[in-house]
């Protein structure tokens, strides 16, 4: 798993008002959960804006005033409902002999022969839910199509883990091949 710095600043006042300050202010707040204790914490919005904004899961180091870093992954990020800017983001803090759950982006790459035939790719899932250490954990899942024919299907089964525990459904479909409506006739005059 990647792993990013994030300069951090304890946040003094609480609160809505507390919050809607900061976020004037080009400052995010966010919340470290570690076992049962939430640190509150400040981080510019930039800087916050790479780790979210990213196709793969990273492995935090935050830096609080000045104090020795901590790992954390991203849990939770909460945006604004119309202008889609970042409001709120939660951490959990992590420690190497302890399993975290985390949901890893998945990329499809390489090109189905189904599609070649005329068949549309539709990726039915962007994440997985995955169980384990951190020093374990990919940043992204990449899963090859290019064996896909037409009608073809992966599942989350199908994807192959080394190290972690797969915590979504089992059954749950990745990625597919779909046969549109004008193909599909043409297969049933021509057979």
């Amino acid at each position: 798993m990647k792993t990013i710095d994030l300069q951090a600043a304890h946040r003094g006042e609480l609160g809505k008002t507390g919050s809607k300050a900061l976020r004037n202010s080009n400052m995010i707040p966010c919340v470290v959960y570690f076992n049962s204790e939430a640190t509150h914490i400040k981080v510019e919005y930039l800087a916050l804006h790479k780790v979210l904004y990213s196709s793969e899961t990273y492995l935090v180091n935050i830096h609080v005033d000045g104090q020795t870093p901590f790992q954390a992954i991203v849990k939770k990020a909460d945006f604004h409902p119309v202008t889609d800017r970042m409001s709120h983001v939660e951490f959990q803090r992590v420690v190497a002999d302890q399993k975290v759950e985390v949901a890893l982006p998945i990329n499809l790459t390489g090109v189905a022969v189904g599609v070649t035939k005329g068949g549309k790719l539709m990726q039915k899932l962007r994440k997985i839910k995955v169980r384990g250490f951190v020093q374990d954990l990919p940043s992204s899942v990449d899963i090859n199509v290019s064996a896909m024919d037409l009608g073809g299907n992966i599942l989350v089964k199908d994807v192959p883990f080394e190290g972690v525990d797969v915590t979504s459904p089992k059954t749950a479909s990745v990625a597919s091949v779909e046969i549109p409506r004008s193909l599909r006739s043409q297969m049933t005059k021509g057979g």
